[in-house]
């Protein structure tokens, strides 16, 4: 069998990244790409003068930007399961002489479909099942090394919540390269092991991870130490199955909210949570789940709106300061 020419394989939300190393290539999640760019509002400016409005998701039109800029010819686009507006974005990029690759997150969970969409892609990339196990294989010693950081940040308490952050989001693509990955996720665990235990009341938080550039320092210079970070968790994987098709059904993000209800409900009570930030994305959808959010969760909730990638604004550090304020006064 021929081998096909490696490249880079963007996509728009976590997908099963297995396939994509399996298959020889480099999978890129144009999510990271954007946000961690010294400067990410270029790509949000090269979609506004392409016409995208204004009042759209940021994330969306940065997405757009980074397919532009850096000539990714193929995207896995997450019709089912992500942004209400990715159907749109794949049009205009399909539109634009990018190859399109459709995968859906079936909304009620059903087995059987989401096995057929993870049995089209592997047929997509022409994938060898011998290189896939392999590859299953090795990438789960790297998710065991991404929980073992994961725990260090709330039972050790020497890891920061932005180190978390970074960690955990990564993972969903892993830069390209499982191994190089895992090797410097082992290494930072071996820088950890000098470190003080963090001081600081434990903060959660939820909802998609944020546009904006400084909360995380924010939250550490007011005496909060984020503890759990629930969506970067989830994209990391952190299940433990053989079964890929189990692996992807269990992953909350692409669901109903009942899911990540249950789990943020299990990660407050182990994980000593004493409050929780809900970051909501100006113009998403998801910003309604705030209603559900605040009746379920046993738990103060401050939520925070953020819109284009910059610091923290004056009044919604005052909020934050607030909020800490708060917690800490409850916990004495």
């Amino acid at each position: 069998m021929k081998k096909a020419k490696r490249k880079i394989i963007g996509f728009t939300t976590t997908i099963p990244v297995e396939i994509i190393f399996a298959a020889g290539h480099v999978p890129c999640d144009l999510n990271n790409i954007f946000i961690t760019d010294e400067n990410p509002l270029r790509f949000i400016e090269k979609a506004e003068r392409d016409g995208f409005p204004k009042s759209m998701c940021n994330w969306i039109k940065g997405i757009y930007g980074v397919v532009m800029e850096k000539g990714i010819d193929t995207v896995i686009m997450v019709m089912e399961g992500d942004c209400s507006n990715t159907k749109a974005l794949a049009e205009i990029l399909e539109f634009k002489g990018i190859n399109i690759v459709p995968f859906s997150f079936p909304f009620d969970r059903d087995r059987h479909a989401l096995k057929r969409q993870i049995d089209k892609l592997i047929e997509y990339f022409n994938v060898d099942p011998e290189a896939l196990n392999s590859v299953e294989d090795e990438i789960k010693g790297v998710r065991e090394i991404l929980k073992k950081i994961d725990e260090m940040t709330w039972r050790e308490k020497v890891v920061t919540g932005y180190e978390n952050h970074i960690w955990l989001i990564r993972s969903s693509d892993m830069l390209g390269n499982y191994k190089k990955y895992g090797k410097m996720a082992q290494d930072f665990i071996e820088e950890t092991k000098s470190r003080n235990p963090i001081q600081g009341v434990n903060v959660g938080f939820i909802g998609i991870p944020p546009i904006i550039t400084d909360i995380y320092q924010f939250l550490d210079a007011i005496g909060a130490h984020v503890v759990y970070n629930e969506i970067q968790r989830q994209f990391s994987i952190p299940f433990d199955t053989s079964d890929m098709v189990e692996r992807y059904l269990t992953y909350t993000y692409p669901y109903e909210i009942f899911a990540r209800i249950r789990d943020i409900k299990r990660e407050i009570k182990k994980r000593g949570i004493k409050g929780i930030i809900h970051y909501v994305q100006a113009f998403c959808f998801r910003v309604m789940e705030d209603v559900i959010l605040r009746e379920t969760i046993e738990c103060p909730i401050l939520t925070i709106e953020g819109e284009l990638p910059k610091p923290l604004d004056t009044r919604q550090k005052m909020r934050l300061e607030a909020f800490i304020e708060m917690l800490k006064e409850k916990d004495n």
